[in-house]
C-alpha cells in the first residue's frame, strides 16, 4: 500500500532477485554428476560444506538488496543504477566465491572434500578476488543505506529518493554494518597481499571473523526491532512533504 515506486523500479526488483536466485542455481548446478552415477551421487554430498558457506555469503547480499527495498518509498535513477550494478557484480562475484569455499575446505580437510589444491601465490590472487568482490558489493550497500538514511528532503514527486522517518534509523545501522564489511574486505585484501600465506592459509579470514564478532555484540546491545511494512500513514506522510516542497517546473517548459 505505501510503495510509490514505480512500475519499472518494482520489475528491476524482481530482476535483481532473479539474478541472485540465478547465480546460486550456478553454484548448485556446479557441485557434481548426481544424476548419472551411484558414485556422483554420493559425491555430491561432499560438495555440501561449500555450497553453504557460499549460499549463506549470497543470501546475505540478497537479504541487504531486500531490506532496502523494503524501506525504499519512492525511488531514484542512482538507486536503479546501483541495484543493476549489484546484480552484474553477484553473477560474476558467485565464481570466486565458489571456488575459494571449495579450495579451502579441500585445504583444511587435508584434501578430503573436494576442491583445487592451489600454491601460496594462487590462493593469495583467489582471496585478492574474493576481497574486491565482498568490498565492491559492502561499498554499494554502504552508500545505499546511507542514501536511504539521509533521504530527508523532497525535491519533486517524481525525482526524489525517500524513505519514512521511522525506517532511517535502521538504514543507518545497516550502513554502518556494511561499512564494517567493506572494512574488513580492505584488511583482507592487505592480508593477502602482504602476509605469509605457506602455513596460514586462513589469515586473510581473521578480518572478516573479527567483524563477525563486532556485528553479534552489536546486535546483542542493540537488538534489531522487526520493522513493519510500508503503510498508508507513510503516503500520508509522503503527501505533506511533497505539498509543503514547491515543484520546479522550469525543465518541463
Amino acid at each position: 500500500m505505501g510503495d510509490l515506486r514505480t512500475v519499472a523500479g518494482k520489475r528491476l526488483d524482481g530482476l535483481v532477485d532473479g539474478a541472485f536466485a540465478f547465480s546460486i542455481t550456478i553454484m548448485i548446478v556446479g557441485t557434481g554428476d548426481a544424476m548419472n552415477s551411484y558414485d556422483g551421487l554420493l559425491a555430491t554430498f561432499a560438495h555440501v560444506p561449500a555450497f553453504a558457506i557460499s549460499l549463506l555469503v549470497i543470501l546475505s547480499f540478497w537479504w541487504a538488496h531486500r531490506q532496502l527495498g523494503s524501506m525504499t518509498m519512492h525511488g531514484d535513477w542512482v538507486n536503479d543504477a546501483l541495484s543493476i550494478f549489484v546484480m552484474f557484480v553477484i553473477l560474476i562475484y558467485v565464481f570466486p566465491l565458489s571456488f575459494l569455499a571449495r579450495s579451502l575446505l579441500h585445504w583444511l580437510s587435508d584434501a578430503a572434500l573436494p576442491g583445487t589444491g592451489l600454491l601460496p601465490f594462487q590462493i593469495r590472487s583467489v582471496y585478492e578476488i574474493f576481497g574486491i568482490g565482498f568490498g565492491i558489493l559492502s561499498g554499494i550497500y554502504t552508500f545505499m543505506y546511507t542514501r536511504l538514511a539521509k533521504s530527508a528532503g523532497v525535491v519533486s514527486i517524481n525525482k526524489a529518493l525517500y524513505t519514512p522517518h521511522r525506517f532511517r534509523p535502521a538504514a543507518k545501522r545497516a550502513s554502518i554494518f556494511w561499512m564494517l564489511w567493506a572494512v574488513a574486505a580492505l584488511f583482507s585484501i592487505c592480508v593477502a597481499l602482504f602476509g605469509g600465506l605457506n602455513r596460514l592459509i586462513w589469515l586473510p579470514l581473521l578480518p572478516y571473523g573479527v567483524a563477525v564478532v563486532i556485528a553479534f555484540i552489536s546486535r546483542m546491545r542493540v537488538p534489531l526491532a522487526p520493522q513493519s511494512p510500508l503503510n498508508d500513514e507513510d503516503i500520508t506522510q509522503w503527501q505533506r512533504l511533497t505539498a509543503a516542497t514547491p515543484v520546479n517546473h522550469q525543465g518541463d517548459q
